[in-house]
């Protein structure tokens, strides 16, 4: 397995694996139908885009292509730059097998040199497994986002959490 920052190249193994996690968890905010009308191009956009803004993506990487991401989208605006917002997933094969927490660890140490001092991200209320890995991780609940997702018809909290890096 190889851990790294996310490069152009990868655009058609990303959309790959996007494409693949979407359709296995409705726990992301992209739905399988949003992800299928991505093309390679739209990725290559995605990449450029956040690597260019300061924002990053460390990948795994495996022989079958790319199993894990996580995302670290870092605040625009001068007064916010120290703030970042996370998204990390994993291809269902390789859950509970450390993937989440080394790209989680990575991605800490990289915002960290980045000075960032804060991550937030948000999960579902009902991702009781999500919830457990983050808290396990030192994250913190900072709130609740009600009705934040709309599946199927059916309406899910979400709840707001926060890592401090300093």
């Amino acid at each position: 397995m190889e851990y790294r920052l996310v490069r152009e190249e990868d655009a058609f193994a990303y959309l790959e694996f996007f494409r693949t996690v979407v359709s296995e968890t409705d726990n992301l905010a992209c739905s399988a139908k949003e992800a299928a009308a991505m093309t390679v191009e739209d990725e290559q956009a995605f990449i450029r885009n956040t690597n260019g803004s300061g924002s990053f993506s460390i990948v795994a990487a495996a022989d079958d292509g790319i199993c894990g991401s996580c995302d670290i989208r870092i605040q625009g605006r001068e007064r916010l730059r120290h703030r970042a917002e996370m998204g990390i997933a994993v291809r269902r094969e390789y859950w509970g097998t450390g993937v989440a927490q080394y790209l989680l660890e990575e991605a800490i140490a990289e915002a960290k040199s980045r000075r960032i001092s804060i991550i937030s991200l948000t999960v579902r209320s009902d991702n009781k497994r999500a919830v457990a890995f983050y808290k396990r991780n030192g994250f913190e609940l900072s709130g609740v986002l009600r009705m934040l997702f709309c599946i199927d018809g059916k309406y899910y909290d979400g709840e707001q959490y926060e890592l401090l890096l300093k």
